[in-house]
């Protein structure tokens, strides 16, 4: 088993793995989560069991680089369903404001991502629940549901209930 403590890098953030980038590495695939625990053990998708047992402080990401000694091994962040608004005229505070206010209440980790707001869902009937939620400024905005990557704001650290 590959016992790691910290990864060496990010093939997001580090210039020095664009090779890995392109090329042929293991992915070892992770819930965001499990992405938040310090001591966690996966396989890679070919197979390397992977223990965690993270310095204190340390945090996992997508496209974090371990290497097991022959090759490197980029975590994976696994996709969830997420519901992504818009809002269909710019600067009306007011909604924003209730936006946020909603959201908050529900205790959500978000993303703002340029003009859009993102939050993790469980269920594709939760858009139905926002619909209600969100009634006084429905028309205001642009609400969808999809599967991506999601990386809560680092200002925006809440428990999901």
């Amino acid at each position: 088993m590959l016992e790691v403590n910290a990864p060496i890098g990010n093939i997001f953030l580090d210039k020095g793995f664009d090779e890995i980038k392109s090329g042929n590495f293991e992915k070892l695939k992770i819930s965001r989560m499990e992405l938040e625990k310090r001591i966690l053990r996966r396989k890679g998708d070919r197979g390397t069991d992977v223990g965690f047992n993270l310095d204190p402080g340390v945090k996992l990401r997508h496209g974090d680089v371990i290497d097991n000694g022959n090759t490197k091994i980029v975590v994976e962040q696994l996709p969830e369903k997420v519901i992504s608004i818009r809002l269909k005229t710019k600067n009306m505070v007011d909604v924003m404001v209730l936006l946020g206010h909603i959201i908050g209440n529900r205790h959500r980790p978000i993303s703002i991502q340029s003009e859009e707001i993102v939050f993790p869902i469980q269920a594709d009937s939760e858009k139905e629940v926002f619909t209600k939620l969100f009634h006084n400024i429905i028309n205001h905005i642009e609400m969808t549901v999809d599967e991506r990557i999601f990386s809560p704001h680092s200002g925006a650290d809440v428990h999901e209930h």
